[in-house]
């Protein structure tokens, strides 16, 4: 078949109802434009030279890594790319709903909650690093099970992660985490002596505990997300909530010669002398984490209560379950290769 050919039959599949998404697979140099015309082209590094290789998105040297290229890589990844996307979402909202909040105590006089350093540094480095690892490295199903069961593919089909149902559950999550920052310390600010010696706590040190949950709260979300532990996730998980307070400790400990206003000198080492701060803050964190931790003890006693779906993909806390039609019937599935076998133009 002639390479304009096969780049015609590749668009009209993309023209049809429903807008299907295409993938090309070839060889040789009489289909490059039939992989660059498909959305995921895929060339084989075969007899016939490298130029479908060198103009694909992915390039394998057998087409029997097809199959593993698909079925898990694309699998994890998909799933990677889809929490780390509605994890921005939620951990943003997360992070300025409580400044949203803030305006309407005090007087909307544009007074930030959060110190310039807290604001600059919440997104490039107390909460980057976890969902980066989490990205790369989650395998929330083992390859080996991914590879042999081609049906689980289908769990994940359609773009069902990334839809509006999974999509609602983050903001509200955000939603009510966010106020429960807000409004939690709120109420311990009732009390404004909040010391032994009658001194009062200020809007910087208000501020700097809400944040405090905001940092806390937001990576142990994740780390109850994570299924596939390596030395990588702890480190970066852990760590990055010790250099948060390692940082506090030194952006509050030293009078800063280029400041004007030193207005967060010894802010965070002072708030960790009251006891109401340390309850709060431990208060706050469980109670923002409580869904979860309750969405996984009841789908850990479902999962002993009921014989689980050889076929039923282990479902994140933070998705919804989403079907698409997924059929579960094991006599009318048999195989998802032999419903949708693959053609080479």
């Amino acid at each position: 078949m002639a390479p304009l050919q096969k780049a015609q039959i590749v668009r009209m599949v993309k023209n049809t109802k429903g807008s299907p998404i295409t993938l090309s697979i070839g060889d040789g140099a009489n289909d490059v434009s039939m992989i660059l015309e498909a959305h995921v082209g895929i060339g084989i590094k075969g007899k016939e030279g490298r130029q479908a290789s060198r103009n694909s998105d992915y390039a394998v040297p057998k087409f029997k890594h097809l199959r593993k290229l698909l079925l898990a890589h694309g699998h994890l990844y998909y799933v990677r790319i889809a929490h780390l996307v509605q994890y921005f979402f939620y951990k943003n909202l997360c992070f300025i709903l409580p400044q949203f909040l803030y305006q309407f105590f005090c007087g909307f006089s544009q007074q930030p909650l959060y110190d310039a350093a807290y604001l600059t540094m919440y997104n490039i480095c107390f909460t980057s690093l976890p969902i980066l690892a989490y990205s790369l490295l989650e395998q929330h199903i083992n390859i080996d099970t991914l590879t042999s069961d081609p049906q689980l593919y289908m769990k994940v089909s359609d773009n069902a992660m990334l839809q509006w149902r999974p999509f609602l559950y983050w903001t509200f999550l955000g939603a009510f985490e966010g106020l429960v920052f807000f409004f939690g310390v709120y109420f311990l600010f009732q009390n404004s002596s909040l010391e032994d010696n009658g001194k009062v706590f200020g809007n910087w040190t208000f501020g700097t505990i809400v944040f405090t949950v905001l940092v806390f709260t937001v990576t142990l979300k994740l780390a109850l997300d994570t299924r596939f532990w390596t030395w990588m996730n702890h480190f970066v998980i852990w760590g990055s909530l010790a250099f948060y307070v390692f940082f506090s400790f030194f952006w509050g400990g030293v009078i800063w010669p280029f400041l004007k206003q030193q207005r967060m000198y010894f802010v965070f080492a002072h708030m960790l002398t009251s006891v109401s701060t340390w309850l709060a803050i431990i208060l706050l964190i469980f109670i923002s984490l409580f869904p979860e931790i309750l969405l996984i003890v009841f789908k850990s006693m479902k999962e002993k209560s009921h014989q689980t779906d050889p076929f039923d993909l282990p479902m994140l806390v933070s998705y919804k379950r989403i079907e698409n039609g997924y059929v579960k019937n094991e006599d009318a599935v048999t195989n998802l290769a032999e419903r949708y076998p693959l053609r080479i133009l």
